[in-house]
């Protein structure tokens, strides 16, 4: 449990998108989580600003895809 809510482990982080959608335009990461995989539920998109406690995949993210969308000092 993270600030009362449940928490699954991530894998890593696959991919990154701004939901234009939205106002405001939110960044979110597309994370593949541990114990899921082959599942529908073995990715999903989640908000950047929920990903705080994962900061190192961030970084790890950015640094291999330097070009993706979203610098880590949006979060």
């Amino acid at each position: 449990m993270v600030d009362d809510e449940p928490k699954f482990k991530i894998s890593e982080i696959l991919d990154s998108k701004v939901d234009s959608r939205c106002h405001g335009c939110k960044l979110l990461y597309l994370v593949q989580w541990m114990g899921y995989k082959g599942t529908d539920e073995e990715t999903s998109w989640i908000l950047a600003t929920k990903l705080r406690h994962a900061m190192e995949l961030v970084l790890d993210f950015h640094s291999a895809y330097p070009g993706k969308l979203g610098p880590p000092s949006q979060l």
